[in-house]
């Protein structure tokens, strides 16, 4: 069983080019990344992006809450279960985008969010999702209300609202041949290969895997993997706030015990601690 950081080591995944072998090592280091890229990678962060074009829908790991402004889309009808999916935290209102895949959205949802209620929205933009039973999240009780206020009781994985839950690696659908893990091992590729008969997926250490050129091996091979503390997160995430939110407004949640979902005893992604 592997226990994998809920982050990649680099802005974005490492993407093998084949023969090319461009992979951006340059972005890696064995220290903690800075305050406003890490907590962008984890909730999309609470600064406006640099680029005026509008975000493309993509891995929910490189923007799992979807907070980064676009242009406004048009009204779409949509029905429970038809268009993109978002995983709404129902106490505070945040959200993040599921890609389709083995599970469920539902089941995506309730693994990445465990301690929290969550609920499903579809639709081409948040603001005219709609949840199974019809209801627009523009409508709903809590819709953006995690833009005045972070509660310390409103959490995905028991502890703070900034982490997420560890989650199953079969979930993640995202994962391409040759993208690069940090595990508590060190750095795996995915080979691209899925188990069968609830076989975990495979991953090979870097040292051995194929898809890399020699050096880049030697180079991912030395780098290693330093865990960053959800306290050293939740600082991150107040210095990264703009001025208009109010610091005052935001709990950051003590040590607490909950009980999660029950889950599945497969490798699992671990959330940052």
């Amino acid at each position: 069983m592997r226990s994998v950081l809920s982050f990649r080591l680099m802005s974005r995944r490492v993407a093998v080019a084949g023969a090319a072998g461009l992979v951006a090592v340059g972005t890696l280091a064995p220290q903690r990344a800075s305050a406003q890229g890490l907590f962008d990678l984890l909730f999309g962060g609470f600064t406006k992006p640099q680029s005026q074009r509008p975000a493309a829908p993509g891995s929910f790991f490189t923007d799992p809450f979807g907070t980064n402004p676009q242009a406004p889309a048009q009204p779409r009808a949509a029905s429970g279960g038809s268009g993109a999916a978002f995983c709404v935290r129902t106490c505070d209102g945040r959200y993040f985008p599921l890609t389709r895949g083995l599970a469920s959205p539902v089941q995506m949802c309730q693994a990445f969010c465990p301690a929290s209620p969550t609920k499903v929205y579809f639709g081409s933009n948040i603001d005219y999702a709609t949840a199974a039973n019809g209801e627009r999240y523009a409508d709903s009780e809590t819709a953006f209300a995690y833009r005045q206020a972070l509660r310390a009781d409103c959490t995905c994985n028991g502890r703070d609202p900034a982490g997420l839950a560890p989650v199953d690696l079969s979930l993640d659908t995202s994962l391409r041949p040759g993208d690069v893990v940090a595990t508590s091992d060190g750095l795996v590729a995915y080979s691209g290969t899925r188990g069968s008969g609830g076989q975990p997926a495979d991953f090979k250490p870097v040292a051995s895997y194929p898809g890399l050129n020699s050096d880049m091996r030697a180079k991912l091979s030395e780098m290693k993997v330093a865990p960053v503390r959800a306290e050293m997160l939740a600082a991150d995430a107040l210095a990264a706030m703009p001025p208009e939110t109010s610091a005052g407004n935001v709990s950051v949640a003590p040590p607490m015990t909950i009980t999660p979902k029950p889950g599945t005893g497969r490798a699992k992604r671990a959330d940052v601690d």
